[in-house]
């Protein structure tokens, strides 16, 4: 098996501050010399931003930190002890959002609104003035942004829905007769960005959901040069790179400085059952699959569920080894930089504060105000912290 020299996770989920000694020893398990790790919006507790802080203050040196808008108050809230919301009709600046997460010390965005549900939910396109933007701020100030757009195709088809998902990708009863964006609508809306912030250092997870059409793909990495795509697992693309490993192949040597390695790990709450959870070896596993499929050509079970039947086994692409140094360590720090952000600890500090609040207006339940209670004197306790 070839190894990478270096092993950089671009893209782990860490939304619950009480694992960040089971993230330390999974990055020690992999090898992995870096990671970012990735907020989330969600509708029940606005986002994860307090949580990759946390992680970030305690290992500023190997962890980069993205954070997630605040899209609160277009969402119904809905909370054990607090009235449903509406939504708001005060303006969104999501703009002077980008500005606070790059004082706080963010590296940059996790943007999750190229989802067909999640955008539904919002009524904000990827395109439109609020997100333009605020890319356009990211891109000023050197922020990166990992922009999630579309599912695999296959969702689209007669059988699936991009509704099969967790609960809290589920569309609401606010969205009924307001048609899903579909997959080229979605994919549209990417480009459309690209071209307004050109200078924008993008990432799109997944391969951008085109896997199945390489040559499409590669043709946005040549048009845009600011653009990276990750190969956080989203499964489909393991069968798909094996319709035609010879042109996979291909493509991974022609793009080799343009992909990431990532994991898509998830280190979500056991009580947080919006997200099926995934203990250490669970991620674990996430990880060790897609570097066997990289580095091996053994074959192994197919994890996308709706493939198996066409598709039961996947053999993997077994890359160079110059393939596999860019790919899983030496483009992160063009798609990044070389060193993560200084973070500002009063900042944080004051951020996770004012974040408490919001929760506690909204009615959040009793675990989560104890779990930023408790993430706020982590974060105090980190190494290293100075305060005024």
């Amino acid at each position: 098996m070839h190894l990478s020299r270096t092993l950089i996770d671009s893209h782990i989920h860490f939304c619950d501050h009480y694992r960040l000694d089971q993230l330390s020893r999974y990055c020690r398990k992999i090898g992995a010399d870096r990671i970012a790790v990735l907020s989330l919006p969600v509708r029940r507790r606005i986002n994860f931003n307090p949580e990759v802080l946390v992680a970030k203050a305690h290992f500023p040196r190997n962890f980069y930190a993205l954070g997630s808008f605040d899209l609160s108050t277009l969402l119904d809230v809905e909370r054990n002890d607090a009235p449903k919301r509406s939504r708001t009709t005060e303006p969104l600046d999501l703009a002077a959002q980008v500005r606070e997460l790059w004082r706080l010390g963010c590296d940059g965005l996790k943007i999750f609104s190229g989802k067909s549900t999640f955008q539904r939910q919002l009524g904000l396109r990827l395109d439109g003035p609020i997100f333009l933007a605020a890319l356009r701020q990211a891109e000023r100030l050197g922020l990166t942004a990992v922009i999630h757009v579309a599912d695999p195709p296959v969702f689209w088809m007669e059988g699936h829905s991009p509704g099969f998902k967790p609960p809290f990708w589920e569309v609401d009863d606010r969205g009924e007769g307001v048609p899903l964006p579909g997959y080229e609508e979605l994919q549209e809306q990417a480009l459309a960005l690209l071209e307004t912030c050109p200078d924008l250092r993008v990432v799109f997870p997944h391969l951008l959901m085109m896997a199945h059409d390489l040559d499409r793909l590669g043709g946005i990495l040549e048009r845009h040069r600011h653009v990276w795509i990750d190969l956080a697992p989203g499964l489909y693309f393991y069968g798909e790179l094996n319709r035609n490993r010879r042109t996979s192949r291909e493509f991974f040597h022609a793009f080799r400085n343009r992909i990431l390695f990532g994991s898509d790990g998830m280190w979500f709450a056991s009580r947080f059952t919006d997200i099926p959870y995934s203990g250490f070896r669970d991620n674990l596993h996430r990880s060790e699959y897609l570097l066997r499929y990289l580095q091996t050509e053994d074959e192994m079970d197919n994890p996308f569920v709706p493939g198996r039947r066409e598709r039961p086994v996947v053999k993997g692409l077994g890359l160079e080894q110059e393939v596999l140094d860019a790919v899983c360590g030496e483009n992160f720090f063009e798609a990044f930089s070389s060193s993560p952000r200084p973070i500002d600890s009063n900042a944080c500090l004051a951020y996770i504060r004012k974040f408490q609040s919001q929760l506690a207006v909204s009615g959040a339940d009793v675990f989560d105000r104890g779990a930023l209670e408790d993430a706020y004197a982590a974060f105090e306790a980190a190494p290293g912290v100075a305060t005024r």
